[in-house]
């Protein structure tokens, strides 16, 4: 008997930013890969902040599973901390190399540097570990933002917009992997105006 899968997100809230933008009632499912789309301005990026716990909704609940818990907590919660990989633009220390970026990121997860260099070689990231942020074009710390964060991701992860700055070949793979995680069990939000993201997605918020 095949085993149901599992809800890993619950969203019934008001969302905004200071005023309301909108209201959202939906159920994601452990293993789906669900779009985020609407004109610039809706309130994508909002919503996906708000999944993410970081805003607090106007009104209403987000609830998501956390790895080792059997029910859905507060991401904003502490016991929500890290239960959602939440990825939008690049934020990285200036005065680290991308090697050293790696590095910590191998501690604080506890992630084995060998086992996160392999993660990473699709988006060669490591090719450059001496080089600082500053010297990196938008497209290659686009690559090493999202290389790095999925390599390490929680059960859900959100995404804004994360085709930015990436050619057509590192879109691709960047939908390839998404679909891959989703097989593997992860949960994937993307906020996108990519039409193949929007396409490789199960289904779409349309906001």
């Amino acid at each position: 008997m095949i085993e149901p899968r599992k809800t890993s997100l619950e969203v019934d809230c008001v969302y905004g930013y200071n005023s309301i933008l909108g209201e959202i009632s939906a159920e994601v499912r452990k293993g789906e890969f669900v779009s985020v789309t609407g004109p610039n301005g809706v309130g994508k990026s909002t919503l996906i902040s708000t999944i993410a716990g970081e805003l607090e909704p106007i009104e209403g609940t987000v609830r998501v599973v956390c790895e080792g818990e059997d029910s859905l907590v507060d991401p904003s919660s502490p016991q929500g901390t890290g239960c959602v990989t939440s990825i939008s633009n690049p934020a990285f220390l200036p005065d680290l190399t991308l090697g050293e970026h790696i590095n910590l990121v191998s501690l604080r997860t506890g992630v084995e540097m060998n086992t996160l260099l392999s993660r990473l070689e699709p988006w060669r990231v490591a090719e450059l570990p001496n080089t600082l942020p500053s010297r990196l074009s938008s497209g290659q710390k686009q690559r090493a933002n999202l290389g790095i964060q999925l390599a390490v991701a929680a059960p859900v992860v959100v995404l804004d917009e994360p085709e930015r700055h990436l050619d057509a070949d590192w879109a691709r793979l960047l939908c390839a992997q998404l679909r891959q995680m989703a097989q593997s069990g992860f949960t994937v939000i993307v906020a996108s105006h990519s039409p193949s993201l929007i396409d490789e997605a199960d289904w779409e918020i349309r906001l």
